[in-house]
């Protein structure tokens, strides 16, 4: 664990008081032996030092701005070698924030959707966004300025329209598939315009893969702000585009906005049915892949009231994690449960709202979850 967070974690310790306090002891995989498919491949890796092993995390706001996951992302990709940035959504393109890594720029007029507004008849897969450019659109991918870890790419696959890239350092060449186009570029690349490849037709971009030639992990991260298990299930395409990446562990961090509101309205069963439904999804198309849960984080309601829906979620999901054979890294219980969020907070660790977190709270997170799967891996279970 990084020795600045390691800093974070005593002090919070040594100031959390009577209140609720971090719980190391909790900072395990709950079902873990479901996992045991994707330990397998990744002590295969580890041990050839040959391959690729594909992670995809999905979830709300905690991933879309990509600290969290960005950090589980460097940890792995550390320890077991880093094959290339990943999936990236375009996010600037469609008025929104996301990662700080990736650098993206536009020219022409470019609309949006997503799975929060105007979806309906809207091209949507993982990432829960789509946007289209216009005639004379292009944009820019940038990995060079902002990178702080290996950032070329010698193969790019854009889900969506064909795009190809204006000029590059050395030779290229194309393959069309029903999913876009994957160009291979004969040298590394890290920053790269693209144009698409029929002029005069509305153009439309679902989100785009880097990588590299290297062995290792590739991590594909995407979020929707204010999403839930609802609206994700709204993206039509999400399990095909999970099996094109060949994802051997899917992470799924929902939560927070399932149970954003009064408990008179909340219903647990109703929540679980639908994370039943992603569950069965994702396997209809990648039977083999592991799936793990992340609990929703304590948080407040209208900053005024602590959400007594999220426990009651996190108990309906250790028992979904049984019946589909997944399973659930529990931040709740880790962060301290009831009321933590106000020492997170305290520690600059959590943000005002008592939601959201800042971003030393979000590499905590990873630097946990990250320690909880080698924990479980080096079990060889």
């Amino acid at each position: 664990m990084p020795n600045y967070i390691l800093f974070f974690l005593l002090a919070f310790i040594a100031g959390a008081g009577d209140s609720a306090d971090l719980d190391l002891n909790t900072n395990g995989i709950f079902n873990e032996t479901s996992l045991r498919p994707f330990f397998e491949k990744l002590k295969d890796l580890d041990q050839s030092d040959t391959g690729k092993l594909a992670v995809v995390h999905i979830g709300d706001s905690h991933i879309q701005a990509d600290f969290f996951s960005g950090r589980v992302r460097q940890n792995l990709q550390k320890r077991f070698g880093n094959a290339g940035r990943g999936f990236v959504f375009p996010y600037k393109l469609a008025n929104t924030s996301g990662s700080i890594d990736v650098k993206i720029d536009q020219k022409g007029n470019w609309s949006s959707c997503n799975i929060m507004k105007d979806h309906k008849g809207c091209r949507l897969g993982l990432a829960g966004y789509s946007v289209r450019g216009d005639t004379g659109c292009s944009f820019t991918i940038d990995l060079r300025s902002r990178s702080d870890t290996i950032s070329y790419f010698d193969k790019l696959t854009i889900f969506g329209s064909p795009f190809v890239p204006l000029q590059t350092d050395g030779d290229y060449s194309t393959s069309l598939s029903d999913t876009g186009i994957q160009i291979f570029f004969e040298s590394g690349q890290d920053s790269l315009t693209f144009v698409p490849v029929l002029k005069n037709v509305q153009s439309n971009i679902e989100g785009f893969v880097l990588e590299n030639e290297q062995s290792g992990i590739l991590y594909h991260a995407t979020g929707v702000n204010g999403s839930a298990t609802l609206q994700y299930l709204r993206s039509q395409k999400f399990e095909t585009q999970i099996k094109k990446l060949n994802a051997q562990l899917v992470i799924i961090s929902f939560g927070t906005n399932d149970c954003y509101m009064s408990s008179s309205r909340f219903c647990a069963d109703c929540v679980i049915e639908r994370y039943r439904k992603i569950v069965s999804r994702i396997r209809s198309e990648n039977p083999s892949a592991s799936i793990l849960l992340t609990s929703p984080p304590d948080s407040y309601l209208y900053r005024k009231y602590s959400n007594t829906n999220i426990p009651k979620l996190q108990k309906a999901m250790k028992r979904l994690c049984f019946e589909q054979n997944i399973a659930l890294w529990d931040l709740y219980s880790i962060m301290g449960g009831k009321y933590s969020i106000k020492n997170w907070y305290r520690e600059g660790l959590a943000r005002r709202d008592y939601i959201h977190f800042s971003k030393e709270g979000y590499l905590l997170q990873a630097d946990l979850l990250f320690e909880a799967l080698i924990n479980s891996y080096k079990k060889g279970l």
